[in-house]
């Protein structure tokens, strides 16, 4: 009897035994399945955190670069702007500072030519101004037309007046105007007729 007892008492212990092994294992199949499934959830939700992120990157540093982009043709503009009107106000300065000259040849002429025996000399320097004169053209060098126009304040100063039948017109020119394309350089001295 001792010997069915003790298998009795085997039996119930092994069978629990069984019973508890298999249980742990489906109990920690469970998790681990659950776990593995968490984790590649994660790692999902991973990347597409990662994707947005580079995604993100990439549109700042597209945009950055396009802003970049847009400055150096900005810059290229203004530098190419500065360097047109830095070069134009050189031509106007130099041109400027020879204005004296230029009137000086043209009271040589006109003292040459109402000097007796002057011809020559006035030819000389008619040709010596002309000469002068055709050079600066190439830059867009030419006299404000003053002498019968509309006086204009743009275009003339006015130093004297006097009473006329056309009121605003340039009666006389004391020193020519000059401008080199659209500036003026230096207005025309001129008188101006007025009313009576």
């Amino acid at each position: 009897m001792k010997k069915k007892d003790r298998d009795k008492d085997k039996t119930p212990v092994q069978e629990p035994a069984a019973e508890q092994e298999q249980a742990p294992q489906q109990a920690q199949g469970e998790p681990v399945e659950a776990e593995a499934e968490a984790e590649g959830e994660a790692s999902v939700a991973e990347w597409q955190a990662a994707l947005e992120l580079a995604v993100k990157q990439r549109d700042e540093l597209k945009d950055s670069l396009l802003r970049a982009q847009a400055d150096f043709q900005n810059f290229k503009r203004r530098n190419q702007t500065a360097r047109s009107d830095g070069y134009e106000d050189g031509v106007r300065e130099s041109i400027a500072a020879m204005l004296p000259a230029i009137d000086n040849l043209e009271r040589a002429l006109d003292a040459a030519e109402k000097a007796e025996g002057g011809e020559a000399l006035a030819e000389g320097v008619r040709m010596t101004l002309n000469t002068l004169l055709e050079g600066l053209k190439r830059f867009g060098f030419e006299e404000v037309p003053a002498l019968g126009q509309d006086f204009d304040p743009e275009l003339h100063n006015a130093v004297m007046r006097e009473a006329g039948e056309e009121p605003g017109k340039v009666l006389e020119v004391f020193q020519k105007g000059y401008r080199v394309k659209d500036k003026i350089i230096r207005y025309a001295m001129v008188k101006v007729s007025v009313e009576e």
